[in-house]
């Protein structure tokens, strides 16, 4: 069983969105998979609630080991409340203000496997653009700010349940960041 966590010390950096949609590419490529809502705000719970995502979440880590192939678990943003997962997927924005608080915060989970993952980038703003692609560059995964993910969750989905212009991207996207989180 994999255990995968998205946690960065900064706010509004899409880790839920991230981890729903993350959930649904593993639950598409035919794994089992649980989502814990680890962050106050239960905002995977909230999604869950409408009843229309494939995987189950649950609003804490399960006592029990489920028969699954994968537990991904959203935190709350702190450097208080670190993950215990051994692979962290770790969202930040392509700005400057992210990127420190990345790397302050990297230390405080240095025996864990890290992806990084610069999220929502604009491509229209040049300078966002700039440093989406150098930190690309420098092994990040990419995600686009597409509007399918805002309407997905908005109708309490994933943008693997979606057909609509920007799904199909969005979908390349996250089999490319489970494709990393499959690698050794």
């Amino acid at each position: 069983m994999r255990r995968i966590a998205f946690w960065s010390p900064k706010g509004g950096v899409g880790k839920t969105t991230l981890a729903l949609n993350f959930a649904a590419a593993a639950y598409y490529a035919g794994y089992k998979v649980l989502v814990c809502d680890l962050d106050p705000q239960q905002s995977a719970s909230d999604v869950f609630s409408e009843n229309q995502l494939p995987f189950s979440v649950v609003p804490n880590l399960p006592v029990v080991p489920p028969n699954v192939d994968f537990i991904i678990s959203d935190y709350a943003p702190s450097v208080k409340n670190l993950p215990t997962e051994e692979t962290i997927i770790l969202p930040m924005r392509a700005s400057i203000l992210d990127l420190k608080a990345v790397s302050k915060a990297q230390r405080h989970v240095r025996d864990k496997r890290i992806i990084k993952c610069v999220n929502a980038v604009d491509t229209r703003r040049h300078e966002e653009r700039i440093m989406a692609m150098k930190l690309y560059a420098d092994g990040c995964q990419l995600i686009k700010d597409r509007s399918i993910y805002v309407k997905s969750l908005a109708s309490g989905k994933t943008v693997f349940q979606q057909t609509s212009y920007g799904a199909r991207e969005a979908k390349n996207e996250l089999n490319r960041l489970l494709e990393r989180v499959l690698k050794p």
